[in-house]
């Protein structure tokens, strides 16, 4: 009656020790990445205010207001942006309206359209985008106003990437329908 009663044998649990990545975002053309990300905002997620974020950001929902970054930002297909977009790495697959600016690269996606300015040390750009706007690439400003000690900036028309807008000097009173890069 009281005698000891046979010990099952304890399971243990397993650390988990997979660490929080983006959500998997099942689309056609893309998976998501693999990468890891210490801030994710997901499909369907709606932001109406400024996002400063110290680590990587993902972001697969939509957000009215500015992205700030020190890190990564990966805007993925479904991501709606409506302001300016400061990363220290930046790719964007989703539409942007307005400036973003990239620290180092810059990646644009086939399936981006970026309605607005694009600023960046060293850029990538996919066949298939749509973008309208400037861009520059080389030298760019940080965050705090301080330029980093790089090449002069070269200003790219975007007919050199095989689009049919013209130089800002030479540019209609209307405005043109964006470019198909």
């Amino acid at each position: 009656m009281f005698a000891p009663k046979s010990k099952k044998p304890e399971q243990s649990m397993a650390p988990v020790s997979a660490p929080i990545s983006a959500p998997e975002a099942k689309t056609e053309e893309q998976p998501a990445p693999a990468v890891e990300f210490q801030n994710v905002i997901a499909r369907g997620t709606v932001i109406q205010g400024n996002i400063v974020a110290e680590g990587d950001l993902f972001i697969e929902g939509t957000v009215r207001g500015d992205v700030t970054t020190k890190t990564t930002l990966i805007a993925g297909p479904s991501c709606v942006i409506e302001g300016n977009i400061v990363a220290d790495h930046a790719e964007v697959a989703g539409q942007v309206k307005g400036t973003v600016q990239a620290l180092g690269l810059l990646i644009i996606k086939s399936s981006s359209m970026i309605d607005g300015d694009v600023l960046t040390k060293n850029l990538n750009v996919e066949s298939g985008s749509t973008f309208n706007g400037r861009f520059t690439v080389g030298s760019v400003t940080s965050t705090n106003g301080a330029k980093k000690p790089e090449a002069a900036p070269a200003k790219v028309d975007s007919s050199v990437l095989g689009s049919d807008v013209r130089r800002p000097a030479q540019a209609p009173a209307v405005p043109a329908a964006p470019a198909k890069i």
